[in-house]
């Protein structure tokens, strides 16, 4: 994470700790999962747009060579990771203390595969060997510098009610 998110998160430390001793368990928990489900939101539109949270764009698919056969689909250059952007495949956990946003799973299997960068299995040859290969890193979830103000202006939201 760059330092400057780190210093707007240390900014609004402080205002958002007064504000949550003075609400009990069940409203901290549910503030907790109203800014969660800001940050999933946000960072599903990022993965969709096959964007980091740095800004920088993901590195794009590497192309696949046709089946000799012509059998089985091949995937064009389209946006990737279809399925991990859904909410479903993002679970939050939100606590009155603490929260977490991650994946789960298979999905959670692929998603740490391409956030890190790691060699995951890929399928199977004709002749029966093993096929896997080394993702390049696409970070997937993170902060970006809008998401400090966006999470600052879902509190004043709930600050409202």
């Amino acid at each position: 994470m760059p330092s400057s998110d780190n210093s707007d998160l240390a900014e609004l430390e402080p205002f958002l700790a007064a504000y949550l001793n003075r609400l009990g368990p069940g409203q901290r928990r549910r503030v907790m999962r109203k800014t969660l489900e800001a940050l999933r939101r946000a960072n599903a539109n990022r993965i969709a747009a096959n964007v980091q949270p740095d800004g920088s764009a993901m590195e794009p698919r590497k192309p696949r060579k046709r089946l000799i056969s012509g059998k089985g689909r091949v995937r064009r250059a389209k946006k990737m990771f279809p399925r991990i952007k859904l909410a479903r495949s993002m679970k939050l956990r939100a606590g009155e203390d603490e929260g977490s946003l991650g994946f789960e799973g298979m999905v959670g299997h692929t998603a740490t595969a391409h956030h890190f960068g790691k060699k995951d299995f890929v399928g199977r040859a004709r002749n029966g060997k093993t096929v896997s290969t080394r993702y390049p890193r696409r970070r997937l979830l993170g902060f970006a510098g809008e998401d400090i103000a966006m999470l600052g202006d879902v509190v004043l939201a709930l600050l409202e009610k």
